[in-house]
């Protein structure tokens, strides 16, 4: 059992000996690394009791319960490697792509006491809480996992799930208006995401060439208008996402680099022992790092 009744009869999240968190006191900080370890904890929370999804309650973090051709790594691990990319890389990267002023204003505002900062803390452990609550969809006769829809799932559990929000309020102390930015922040994380299905769709190519369009770049400035007080959480959430997927790093400028790069890539993927199959996200990634970056450019020229 991971709930007990309190003495006025409401559902609050029980400590057992695989979960332990700390109270109101504690930073926020320290409590992001508690979520992160406990993940595998509340994800079984998440999961529906199906037997297609026997071995993701046992095994949450496995790779393959994690559509390996686009994430090398399990949701945990990714999540670890995300919130690693916030807590120790992100300011120098921004840095460097000339947007951490904007960033730093944005994100040092305040929700009652607590910094934007500090929330996304929060944030970024459970962005992913959605994966753990997947569907299944018929794909010629065999039913396989469904992720569509993730990051609205995320927004969900955060705002509704008892335990997942009792464990927000009643153990971090966290007041509605931090759980609802940090909700919202979960369920924007791909929203850049959204610009390269909408590519997909009309069958065109998602490439760095397309991202210099006039097309894309008006996919850009609908998605500020729309979220005029997260524009700088949104590129944030998606680069730090995008970077999370593979740690194979390809450095490219162009379409025709990424190419280039082709045979490399496959040697690293095989000396590695990975699968085939993960080439397409290893490939992608300077794509989604270049779309993160010319956004959020675009989104601090119209701060």
């Amino acid at each position: 059992m991971l709930t007990d009744l309190d003495h006025e009869g409401k559902t609050t999240m029980k400590e057992t000996p695989q979960m332990r968190f700390g109270g109101p006191g504690q930073s926020l900080e320290r409590s992001g690394q508690e979520l992160l370890e406990n993940l595998p904890e509340l994800a079984r929370i998440v999961i529906e009791d199906r037997p297609e999804n026997d071995n993701f309650k046992q095994n949450p973090d496995d790779p393959e319960e994690h559509d390996p051709k686009w994430h090398q790594f399990g949701i945990i691990t990714h999540t670890r490697k995300f919130s690693e990319f916030y807590q120790t890389k992100a300011r120098e990267y921004f840095r460097e792509l000339g947007t951490e002023k904007y960033i730093d204003e944005q994100l040092s505002k305040q929700i009652d006491g607590k910094t934007k900062e500090e929330l996304l803390r929060i944030s970024i452990p459970l962005h992913d809480v959605g994966k753990f609550a997947r569907g299944f969809k018929d794909k010629k006769g065999k039913l396989m996992p469904d992720y569509n829809g993730h990051w609205e799932k995320s927004e969900k559990l955060i705002m509704e799930n008892e335990q997942i929000r009792n464990l927000l309020q009643e153990t971090y102390g966290l007041a509605d208006s931090q759980v609802a930015y940090i909700a919202k922040c979960a369920g924007l994380h791909y929203e850049l995401g959204k610009v390269r299905d909408e590519v997909q769709e009309t069958g065109r190519r998602y490439t760095i060439a397309f991202l210099g369009s006039e097309r894309c770049k008006e996919a850009c400035s609908r998605i500020v208008g729309k979220f005029p007080e997260f524009r700088q959480e949104i590129g944030l959430m998606f680069l730090g996402d995008s970077l999370a997927k593979t740690d194979i790093p390809v450095d490219a400028k162009t379409d025709q680099d990424i190419e280039d790069r082709t045979h490399e890539i496959e040697r690293i993927i095989q000396e590695r022992g990975l699968k085939a199959q993960l080439k397409a996200a290893v490939k992608e990634r300077p794509v989604n790092i270049t779309l993160a970056e010319m956004y959020l450019k675009l989104a601090n020229k119209s701060w």
